[in-house]
């Protein structure tokens, strides 16, 4: 996947934050990325899944209500073949390791810089190619 193909994808960032959802819009716009979408919550998140059909969601770990983890499977089910990746402030290992667990593709810790962004995108997206292969 190149520089190219990134910012020509569609992006759902859910997180409750504020702050760290334009933090991120930001990121992905210095890497070229146009078409992204923001979710306070998992019911706008599902609301705007369905309408855009995002290739890649940015998930946030702990928010209030439904949880990254509990929207998981829900995501999932809607959009079975979308790049998912995790994103936390905590960087607890825990959390690591259960990404790793879970059917998700990729796991950055907040703030993340434009390179980390990159990296985590473009690997998330092979990753999910091959499983689909």
């Amino acid at each position: 996947m190149t520089e190219q193909k990134l910012g020509q994808s569609t992006y759902l960032v859910i997180d409750d934050d504020e702050f760290s959802r334009e933090f991120i819009v930001n990121v992905l716009a210095h890497l070229g990325c146009t078409d992204v979408h923001c979710a306070p919550d998992s019911a706008t998140a599902i609301r705007l899944v369905q309408q855009h059909k995002p290739d890649f969601v940015l998930l946030d770990i702990y928010m209030p209500e439904v949880d990254g983890w509990a929207f998981l499977p829900q995501l999932r089910r809607t959009m079975p073949n979308a790049v998912v990746i995790m994103i936390t402030g905590s960087g607890k290992p825990a959390d690591f390791k259960k990404s790793m667990a879970e059917t998700v593709d990729g796991y950055c810790i907040k703030p993340v810089s434009p390179g980390v962004m990159q990296r985590a995108l473009v690997g998330a997206a092979l990753r999910r190619q091959g499983q689909h292969a």
